[in-house]
């Protein structure tokens, strides 16, 4: 009796960056600070370049939260993010990493196996997964190494901080106003011509004052 053995054909599958795919980014700082905003500007930059660049990509949108992770609530750009991916807007979004998209480990897998559900999948660049590739145990696991990380990289900020607390240092950003500058150790320094400046403003508000009770009679 003859076998005949036949091969066993593997399609290859298209690599995505060959793909046709509509993309979206979102972008996720915690605070306000001149640091993390330049960390958001540099991120919204980033993405852009990356998906404007590929020809079979087409941008959607890159939507951004200066917000806590901890939660959905609040973050306005991820729920505008939600609500046009259960219209189909895009196919893929990408983010730089899972404690960026979301620091509540539940809601996140939640959220993640809803997208997955329709289709979209998400990308991260630090962990350097496709939601789309893998299962939940293994993504689950991510998250949790990935609040560990950030918890760590927190406690290591906070003991900084106190540190220089401890020591007298500065803890000002004194980029970001008048009358002062840092030293090499760390201590405030008055700027003599910015101090001028402020001394000028506070006496006009003084002055104002001065003229606004007068015309009203305030005591």
């Amino acid at each position: 009796q003859t076998h005949t053995i036949y091969p066993t054909i593997i399609k290859k599958e298209t690599p995505l960056e060959l793909q046709k795919l509509r993309i979206a980014a979102y972008c996720r700082v915690s605070k306000a600070t001149p640091e993390l905003l330049h960390s958001l500007e540099m991120q919204v930059l980033h993405f852009n370049t990356i998906i404007t660049e590929n020809p079979n990509w087409t941008l959607y949108k890159i939507y951004s939260d200066i917000a806590s992770g901890a939660r959905k609530a609040g973050r306005k750009g991820y729920c505008e993010m939600l609500r046009d991916a259960k219209r189909h807007r895009f196919d893929y979004i990408f983010f730089k990493s899972l404690s960026c998209f979301g620091r509540d480990t539940l809601e996140a897998l939640s959220t993640i196996r809803r997208l997955k559900a329709m289709n979209i999948g998400l990308i991260s660049e630090v962990e350097r997964i496709n939601t789309l590739k893998i299962d939940d145990a293994t993504l689950s696991t991510l998250f949790a190494v990935a609040q560990e990380e950030s918890a760590t990289k927190s406690e290591n900020l906070k003991f900084g901080i106190h540190q220089r607390m401890r020591e007298g240092k500065a803890l000002l950003n004194h980029t970001r106003f008048l009358g002062y500058t840092q030293d090499a150790e760390g201590q405030l320094v008055i700027v003599p011509e910015e101090a001028e400046i402020v001394r000028k403003i506070f006496s006009l508000y003084l002055e104002g004052n001065l003229r606004l009770r007068n015309l009203y009679r305030l005591p």
